[in-house]
């Protein structure tokens, strides 16, 4: 039975993995997730007790990690060969740490399971998510593997809308534990049917409350060159990449222009002359660059016209751009492990809007797009502006994941989003019918110009986080 529960949870952790490759291609992208999940809650069901659901969870998990997340170990070319065993180690560690919550649910759930535990089978969903929650979103500070993200390219997009992406991948984790535990626990037909039925329904729910109340329209163009990947983090801006961008920028007729995360490498010295050579332009253009912090340097992004930040990047890759926790950063100290890369600082949590003539800018700067709170919407018509630099990775996987947090993340708020990325996918995305339009750039064009419609947020999702939980969070002598 032991061995039949470990080769059921990693044949499932394989079609997860596999489902990861393909998370935009509908229907191999929730086939793959909702079979891969049941056969881990099967696997950990007909475990006998919780060391083998331990096990069986743990197999599933270093198999997910391994197939789904292998690209991180792509950083390690910008260390020294001795480096890079030290770092080898970091990255496997890493991985074991978010295969975590799949053996520590195992381990709860294994032995529990059986035909009279009716409740077991309402927990197995929240259970998982509540482990991953605990170890890969609050201690490690990466929430990259929720389920929800699978549902961004599809007609079950529409549910993130209402319940987000948490709310999405709780309801498709529950169907894929009634069926895996379909002949184990009572009531698992009836509840798989349920759910789906559930999951179906939000899906076909209109998308907001209310008239959609647009603003202006904004044609807006994405300048992402082509350019050789980083060989690791320079201080020094490429003169010649820099003449390519605004060669192409001037060229651009719209009325937004965006450039890619830190494509101005040292923006002390480089901003005002930049913006100089672009000031017979009326255009507003957004870049990213790197900008002096009191210790160490600010990812932000800029108007180059203006030559002014208008926001620095708040959220950092866990193990690559800083330490999480005191118990890894005591770790680290006393074994004298060194392998960050980068000085960059997080920016403040609490900054002001970006307002472009009546539209609220609201930019996502790499990473953050994994973080639903960061969008926080006010009552403007608004745009979702995510600028990323890829070029450290070498998988296609990374890029098609980025790519759905970032539609996700357009469908929880039902905002327009434009997205300027280096060595990724760059292009608009529309969630009300239009789709995802990639750009059509190259080694020195900008793209043809979108056309963007800026709306207030209006689903529910976007609404309830707007006037609902946050209030309960805020302090009131802040009014």
């Amino acid at each position: 039975m032991a061995g039949r529960s470990v080769l059921l949870a990693s044949a499932g952790a394989l079609l997860v993995g596999l489902s990861a490759h393909l998370i935009l291609v509908f229907p191999a992208n929730v086939l793959g997730l909702v079979a891969g999940f049941a056969c881990y809650f099967r696997g950990v069901g007909l475990a006998g007790t919780r060391r083998v659901g331990f096990v069986a969870g743990s197999s599933f998990g270093v198999l997910l990690a391994g197939s789904s997340l292998y690209w991180i170990a792509d950083v390690l070319h910008v260390l020294t060969a001795g480096e890079r065993v030290v770092g080898a180690g970091v990255v496997g560690g890493f991985l074991l740490l978010v295969a975590l919550p799949y053996g520590v649910w195992g381990g709860v759930a294994g032995g529990r399971v059986g035909r009279g535990t009716a409740w077991v089978l309402f927990a197995q969903a929240p259970g998982l998510v509540l482990a991953q929650t605990l170890v890969q979103d609050m201690w490690l500070g990466f929430p990259w593997m929720h389920p929800g993200y699978w549902l961004a390219a599809g007609p079950f997009a529409g549910a993130l809308g209402w319940v987000g992406v948490r709310g999405a991948g709780l309801l498709v984790l529950h169907v894929a534990a009634c069926l895996g535990l379909w002949g184990i626990t009572s009531k698992a037909r009836r509840q798989a049917l349920l759910a789906v039925g559930v999951l179906v329904t939000v899906s076909l729910l209109p998308e907001g409350f209310g008239a959609v109340e647009e603003g202006r329209a904004v044609s807006v163009a994405v300048v992402a060159l082509e350019q050789e990947a980083p060989s690791g983090d320079s201080e020094r801006d490429d003169l010649g990449l820099l003449s390519r961008y605004v060669l192409a920028t001037r060229a651009a007729e719209a009325d937004w222009v965006v450039w890619p995360e830190s494509v101005i490498r040292d923006g002390e010295v480089s901003l005002e002359p930049l913006g100089a050579m672009l000031e017979p332009s009326s255009q507003h253009v957004f870049a990213g660059a790197l900008l002096p912090a009191p210790s160490g340097r600010y990812n932000a992004l800029v108007e180059l016209r203006s030559g002014r930040p208008v926001y620095y990047k708040r959220k950092r890759v866990p193990f690559s751009e800083y330490v999480p926790g005191r118990g890894f950063r005591w770790l680290f100290e006393k074994w004298g492990i060194h392998t960050l890369r980068t000085d960059v600082r997080a920016g403040d949590e609490s900054q002001p809007a970006i307002d472009m003539g009546g539209v609220e800018v609201i930019p996502l700067i790499c990473f953050e797009v994994a973080f639903s709170e960061l969008i926080q919407p006010g009552e403007r018509p608004a745009v979702l502006l995510h600028v990323g630099n890829e070029g450290w990775f070498r998988s296609e996987v990374l890029h098609r994941m980025t790519l759905a947090m970032s539609m996700a993340r357009s469908r929880e708020y039902g905002l327009p989003l434009v997205r300027a990325v280096t060595h990724g996918a760059s292009g608009f995305f529309e969630p009300r019918g239009g789709g995802w339009a990639e750009t059509d750039g190259g080694a020195s064009a900008a793209s043809q110009p979108g056309v963007l419609r800026p709306r207030r947020t209006m689903t529910p999702f976007g609404r309830l986080s707007m006037f609902g939980w946050r209030r309960l969070v805020e302090d009131p002598a802040s009014h």
